[in-house]
């Protein structure tokens, strides 16, 4: 019986605005007004229910047109239609995140990892992390086209518990990193890290707080590529193995931050 309502829950949260919404930003390619809508409502997404249009307009510097441009192409044909169905997803999302964690606990799926080193400290970084992202606004995700498709449930999630989780893009020629950022880079080698943060040196990346999750273990034993945490995904060094690792891994930080800092 609970296996189906998990699985109803399940269904009924493929249809809800954000998961659309974050299709569309995790996926743009055009930094224009529908990726800047977007990323407002991200933004803004557990207190939307206090913008109106008007308001909307006058924060967002959006003009009428470029608001229904973007309801329009998620099937609405107003933005009051908008945002009475994105607060309804939003109790929906709740409800469902409630139901989901009960008799859950991150101490399950840590018996599951390949461990290559003490659970403890593993325990002890993770808690780090959630207490990083809890003291800070907003979450950054870096990483490869699979690992980033993997931390959606983590994105949509966060969000919904009142954080700001984006995925960078390239093309947002104007980004800049702030000091209230945690950025979370996922590499398997954890060499690509090296070259983003010269790429994005201009952009203050160093300004954040920067989470590496590698398989590498050499840069658990010594961390010279800058990070100031290094999460060494257990198991052993496999492309397949690693996606499930580091999906266990969002799953754990969203089990425990759910539990020490939204309820």
């Amino acid at each position: 019986m609970i296996r189906i309502e998990m699985m109803e829950w399940e269904e009924m949260s493929m249809d809800i605005v954000l998961s659309r919404i974050l299709k569309y930003l995790n996926g743009c390619l055009d930094n224009d007004h529908m990726y800047k809508v977007g990323l407002f409502v991200v933004h803004h997404y557990v207190e939307m229910e206090d913008y109106s249009l008007d308001k909307m307009l006058q924060v967002g510097h959006f003009t009428k047109a470029e608001v229904l441009d973007f309801c329009q192409h998620l099937g609405f044909s107003t933005y009051e239609e908008f945002q009475d169905e994105l607060i309804a997803d939003y109790m929906l999302r709740v409800s469902q995140i409630r139901a989901r964690m009960l008799g859950i606990s991150s101490e399950q799926l840590l018996e599951q990892l390949d461990s290559s080193y003490s659970k403890e400290e593993l325990v002890k970084e993770l808690e780090q992390i959630c207490e990083l992202i809890f003291k800070n606004k907003r979450v950054i995700l870096i990483g490869a086209l699979y690992p980033m498709s993997i931390a959606v449930e983590f994105q949509t999630d966060f969000i919904t518990f009142g954080k700001e989780v984006i995925q960078y893009h390239h093309f947002i020629d104007d980004f800049q990193f702030q000091k209230d950022d945690v950025v979370i880079f996922v590499s398997a080698t954890g060499r690509t890290l090296h070259d983003y943060l010269k790429e994005s040196a201009n952009q203050n990346i160093s300004d954040a707080q920067i989470v590496l999750m590698t398989q590498n273990i050499k840069y658990k034993k010594k961390n010279d590529l800058g990070a100031n945490y290094v999460i060494q995904v257990p198991g052993r060094f496999d492309g397949i193995q690693f996606n499930y690792q580091i999906m266990m891994m969002f799953d754990i930080l969203r089990i425990r931050y759910y539990q020490k800092y939204y309820i």
